[in-house]
């Protein structure tokens, strides 16, 4: 884990910074739909020192004024790629652990033990994750499904940027609480 070293503002260093861009969860979007959940969730991978990877087709491009309001003046210190598709993305992380999160798991990311550099990926506001990826790439590679976990019957799922906000950060707890 690496040292949090801050500067006398209370931020952590440049060098700190890029560690943990290394250690963190990394961020996918598949088929992002709405640009303001995208850049709030831009903006929340900027704060935490998390990598962000959007996939294609998106909605919106990543020039359009709604995105780029909601992720404020924050975009240069995102960490963004953008992907043509699922297979182009996924050539780019080769023995890389997947944590898909999508409806109809049985993990909570409250009992999930995450790792270092896990990926952690995140369907499109309407469509989730088509589960012909989540198999594939479980057949290639170690791939797990978590659940936020609801208990009002009546709500089907939980906005796209509050998802990523609460598994993101108890991703990025648990890391720094186990190192």
């Amino acid at each position: 884990m690496p040292e949090l070293v801050r500067d006398t503002e209370g931020y952590v260093t440049p060098e700190c910074a890029e560690e943990l861009f290394r250690f963190h969860p990394e961020v996918v979007l598949y088929c992002p739909e709405i640009p303001q959940n995208t850049g709030s969730i831009s903006r929340l991978c900027a704060a935490m020192s998390s990598p962000l990877h959007l996939l294609e087709p998106m909605s919106f491009t990543i020039t359009e004024k709604k995105l780029r309001r909601a992720g404020l003046d924050y975009w240069p210190h995102v960490r963004l790629a953008v992907h043509a598709n699922w297979e182009s993305f996924l050539e780019t992380r080769p023995n890389r652990r997947f944590v898909f999160v999508e409806t109809g798991g049985t993990t909570s990311p409250e009992q999930f033990r995450f790792d270092p550099g896990d990926v952690l990926v995140f369907g499109g506001e309407t469509g989730g994750i088509p589960r012909a990826i989540i198999e594939s790439t479980a057949k290639r590679t170690e791939a797990h499904l978590v659940t936020i976990p609801m208990f009002n019957r009546g709500v089907r799922s939980l906005n796209l940027a509050n998802t990523v906000s609460i598994v993101l950060y108890m991703a990025i707890a648990k890391l720094h609480q186990h190192g």
